[in-house]
């Protein structure tokens, strides 16, 4: 592992050195993406340079492509995944901070036929609260909402 790692570095480099857009896309990024939809039987995969890039952009896309979406955040989410919700201008309800009930609560409320998605992290970067991912889950799947983590 060591030595892939050092030919690696060697032949790439240690780090992107900025987006896409900046530093342009290497063989490494095309292979990487390759094997990782192999993986999941998908006709392409996509990589991002930080889960930043990543939140902002995946959210703000599924806010433009699901007219009408009401977005289920938690309190307590990463300020990208604040911002790509907030970039798509879709609705917004916000739930106490790992509280499934609340979360319950407000999904009853919402318009039965309205795209959902609910969004929230595994383990919060901020402080390190472990979400209660089956019982947030299941309250999603009952209201037939899509789950981002």
């Amino acid at each position: 592992v060591v030595a892939a790692m050092q030919g690696s570095i060697e032949r790439s480099g240690a780090a992107a050195g900025g987006s896409r857009n900046i530093s342009g896309t290497n063989r490494t990024h095309v292979l990487l993406e390759r094997e990782i939809a192999e993986l999941h039987n998908k006709e392409r995969g996509l990589t991002f340079i930080t889960g930043y890039a990543v939140n902002d952009a995946v959210l703000g896309v599924l806010g433009k492509l699901l007219p009408g979406v009401i977005f289920f955040s938690d309190e307590q989410n990463h300020a990208s995944m604040i911002l790509g919700m907030r970039a798509t201008r879709a609705e917004r309800r916000i739930f106490r901070h790992n509280d499934p009930a609340h979360l319950e609560e407000l999904l009853a409320a919402a318009d039965p036929e309205a795209p959902k998605v609910v969004a929230f992290e595994s383990i919060y970067s901020m402080d390190g609260d472990v979400a209660p991912m089956p019982e947030l889950c299941a309250v999603a799947k009952r209201h037939n909402a899509l789950v981002y983590v």
